[in-house]
Order: structure tokens, then sequence, then C-alpha cells
């Protein structure tokens, strides 16, 4: 008797399985996140264990809100660990910068790291790598957290308001981890509104949806800026064009350009 060919699925199929669009799976292998194989006629070909790993990036991105490098990262460790022990952190390299500032602010909240994920929508072990300063949060999860602990994205990042003046010339940037990603603060004394430019480099973007209370409004100085509303609106955003939504509206954007994206982005209530 003959052995049965080994079972193959198409990209079309893949993506249909794992619930992507068939260019973010290429996306996700030319980034070397998901691997295939190439049939006589040049074909990509995925087999099971390749489905299951497109699966778990599909998971990361959309549950865990990693942002593509961070799940790289991960998906190494993954793999160190089924042949070696993953070695321990050093004691100088645990819950510094930003991790240590969510820990401390989740422990001043009274809240197990448990609770604060479940108020997050995010995985504990996301939120205990984040405070461990093993991987980098995205901006979704950045935000996530920050209004589960009743705080803003800026002060969770420990940004000093400047005094009242005129500011002008190159902006320091807010201490957010994650590249790809530049936010300035315009105006740190302002209690309503909370103006920032945002630099976004190609293919980078928030690494999942979020939503909370408020209106923005955003106005792209270079580039193009994608944002999806409700996972069904989407809009691409040119320079000189401008759009306005309620926060409360779940959203998502990246850049899907060649060159960075720079945006003048106003919210209300102060929530970033």
């Amino acid at each position: 008797m003959s052995t049965p060919a080994a079972v193959r699925y198409s990209v079309s199929e893949v993506a249909r399985m794992v619930g992507v669009s068939p260019s973010t799976l290429r996306a996700w292998e030319q980034r070397g996140l998901v691997r295939s194989s190439r049939s006589a006629a040049g074909w990509r070909r995925y087999d099971p264990t390749d489905v299951t790993r497109a699966r778990e990036v599909h998971r990361l991105r959309e549950v865990d809100g990693l942002a593509v490098h961070a799940i790289a990262r991960r998906l190494r460790v993954g793999a160190a660990r089924t042949t070696r022990r993953a070695p321990r952190l050093a004691s100088s390299d645990v819950g510094t910068g930003l991790g240590k500032r969510l820990r401390d602010r989740r422990n001043d909240n009274g809240m197990s790291l448990r609770a604060l994920a479940a108020a997050a929508g995010v995985s504990p072990s996301l939120v205990s790598e984040i405070e461990r300063g093993v991987v980098q949060p995205s901006i979704a999860s950045l935000q996530k957290l920050s209004a589960a602990l009743g705080t803003t994205v800026a002060a969770l990042v420990a940004v000093a308001a400047p005094a009242c003046r005129v500011l002008g010339g190159e902006l320091a940037p807010m201490d957010i981890p994650i590249p790809g990603v530049r936010i300035e603060d315009l105006s740190g004394t302002a209690e309503l509104l909370e103006p920032q430019r945002f630099s976004v480099e190609p293919g980078q973007g928030s690494g999942g949806e979020y939503a909370h209370e408020g209106e923005e409004f955003l106005y792209v100085l270079e580039g193009t800026l994608s944002i999806t509303l409700d996972r069904h609106e989407q809009f691409d955003v040119a320079a000189g064009m401008s759009l306005c939504f309620e926060s409360t509206r779940r959203h998502r954007w990246w850049n899907p350009g060649q060159v960075v994206t720079r945006v003048l982005w106003i919210n209300t209530p102060r929530t970033f």
C-alpha cells in the first residue's frame, strides 16, 4: 500500500481557518512569524503544524495585543523552552522602567495581577511579562491597562507635564518602548484636551483595538493612516485629511504606506 500524502493547505484555506486575510498571512511569513513550503508550481503550502503556529500568532496579536516584534520574541522564547530551561532574568532587569511603574500602580490600586488582566481584557501572562520587562506591550494593550488602572498612558510611562510655556522645536517623546511608534505631547498642562503628534513607521500601528470614553480628532500631516472602527468600518486618511469619531467605538490604526505617517491627534478628555 502506498503512503498517504501529507496534508497540505493553500494560503486561502489557512487564512479562513485562522480568521485573517491571505495578505496578512503572507506578511507574517515575511516577518518570520509563520512558515510554509512550496509546491512544484511555486504555490505556498502549509501543513497542520504551520496552521497551529499561525493560530498562535493570531491569538498573540488579538488576545494578548502584542506587536509583531514582541510576537517574534515570544515565539523564540517558547521554542527555546522546549529544548532547555529558560534563563532567569537578573534582578537588575526585573521590574524596571514601564514594567516597574505598571506593577507599582497595580499594587497601589490593590489589584492582583489576574484582576488587572481581567479588567483590561488581556491575559495574566502578558501583564506578568510586561512587569518583568520580558515583552513590550502594543499601544492597544498599554491603553487598556492604563484605563483599567484608572490612569492614562502618559501617567503610566511617567511623562512629566511641562510648565505653561510656548512649545516648539523637537519635543520629547513619551517613554513608550514600542519600535515604530513615536508619540509627543504637545500640551502637557491641558486638562480637557490631549493634543499629540504621532509618528508611525510603515507597517506599524496600535497592535490591536481598544476603546475608552471621549471623542477624538485626527489630522494627517504626512503619509496615510488606516483606521478601523468597530471592526467593519475602515478609513484611509491621507495627508491633508481629518477624521473625528467617538472614542467608545472600538478602534485600531496602522500605517499602510511606505513612508512615515505623522498625525496631529487630539483626544478629549485626556486618556492617553
